[in-house]
Formats: structure tokens, C-alpha cells, sequence
């Protein structure tokens, strides 16, 4: 998210990237973390940045991007508009009953790859090669939350995602733009790239449709 908020910091968007609790450190501190933690999180957040700008704009990936919808069902009357990008919404139906299970045998499990398709940014990219798995549950958990909360969101809504997406299904991305409840929304697929959008080879594509978003909504 940080190159993203450079370009629009470049053309005079103040831009904000907080961290998640859990990450950006280490496996061992997400562990036991759940989508609370999260909201509450972003929550806090959303207050700091009310108190400092007259227009907050909240734009999130994947975990980030459910935080962000749910937000804007919960708080949408402090938003300006919002963007999700490569959101969750759906996971297969098996697996919460996989995670349970797992959970009582194993406290982490492997990540099997960074879903990046431009080869230089995977391999600048960091990320835990290993996840807790009572956090993924939580995810999967919070997935059905958001999904619930959809016809409640009525903010001007920018949903982006890739159409190659190996991590979050293509159709969770359309399913969110025909259910939110926004009448201001538009749906944004792209064409290169995979999970992580804001790195990958359609990212500059990304940043001007984020941008355009934020001054369209902005003006007057």
C-alpha cells in the first residue's frame, strides 16, 4: 500500500498506512488476533484521520478491502467514499470445518506462494511464510460478516480486482459491486496481474483509478 499512497501524496492527496495488528512483524504476534482486533484497529484509525482531514477516503486490500466495506456499512456517514480492492467475501465451504480441525493439531501452516505475477515486486515483497491458523479462521470468519453487511454500505464505492486472482476469486469482487448499496459505484477488473494489485504489473493502472476516484468525488 505504501507506493500507493506516494503517488497520491505526489499530487497532493494526504495518505495514511497504518498496520494491521498482527502484521508487518512477526507470525507470533498475529497469532490469536481476530477481525475485532482488526476493526477496532481501523476504527481507531478512522477517528485519527476524521479529527485531521474534512474528506476521508478509506482504501483497503484484500483483508484490508473487507475492513473497508465493513467500515463503510458501520461508519459510512464519516466517509467520502471508499475503495476495496481484491476483497474476500467467499472462501470454499469446506474450509472453516478444515481450519477447526487443523487448529487443534497444528498452530500454523505454510504459505504456499506471494500471488504476484511481475516477478520483481514478488521478490521485493515481504510477507510471513507461515500464518496462524486460528487468524485465518478469523478471516474466514469475518468473510461472512461483510458479506452480510453489503446492502448497508452507501458511500461512493471504487471496487478493483484482477481477473487472474489466485487467492480471492474474481466473482467476490463482482458479487460486492451488485450488492452494495451504493448508487455511486464503479467496478474496475484488471487484466495483468494477480492477488496483490497494488504491486503488480497493472499497478499504475490501480494508482490513477484509485486517484481519479479521490478527486472526481473530491471536487467543489
Amino acid at each position: 500500500m505504501e507506493g500507493l499512497a506516494r503517488y497520491l501524496e505526489e499530487r497532493g492527496i494526504g495518505a495514511h498506512v497504518p498496520p494491521l495488528p498482527g502484521h508487518g512483524t512477526s507470525p507470533d504476534d498475529l497469532q490469536g488476533k481476530t477481525w475485532l482486533d482488526w476493526y477496532a484497529s481501523v476504527s481507531g484509525e478512522l477517528d485519527e484521520m476524521g479529527a485531521r482531514y474534512e474528506k476521508v477516503y478509506m482504501v483497503g486490500l484484500s483483508l484490508g478491502g473487507a475492513l473497508t466495506l465493513y467500515a463503510a456499512s458501520r461508519r459510512g456517514k464519516e466517509l467520502a467514499g471508499i475503495v476495496a480492492m481484491s476483497a474476500p467475501i467467499y472462501f470454499p465451504p469446506g474450509l472453516p470445518f478444515l481450519l477447526k480441525r487443523l487448529q487443534r493439531r497444528m498452530p500454523y501452516m505454510r504459505k504456499p506462494f506471494r500471488d504476484i505475477q511481475d516477478r520483481a515486486a514478488r521478490s521485493r515483497h515481504e510477507s510471513y511464510m507461515r500464518a496462524p491458523v486460528d487468524a485465518t479462521a478469523s478471516v474466514v470468519e469475518f468473510a461472512g460478516v461483510v458479506r452480510a453487511h453489503l446492502p448497508k454500505i452507501r458511500v461512493p464505492a471504487l471496487i478493483i480486482y484482477s481477473r487472474h486472482d489466485h487467492v480471492v476469486h474474481p466473482l467476490n469482487s463482482r458479487y460486492i459491486y451488485s450488492r452494495i448499496g451504493s448508487r455511486d459505484k464503479c467496478l474496475v477488473a484488471l487484466d495483468r496481474g494477480f492477488h496483490i494489485v497494488t504491486v503488480d504489473k497493472d499497478r499504475e493502472k490501480v494508482y490513477a483509478s484509485v486517484y481519479e476516484f479521490i478527486r472526481e468525488h473530491s471536487a467543489g
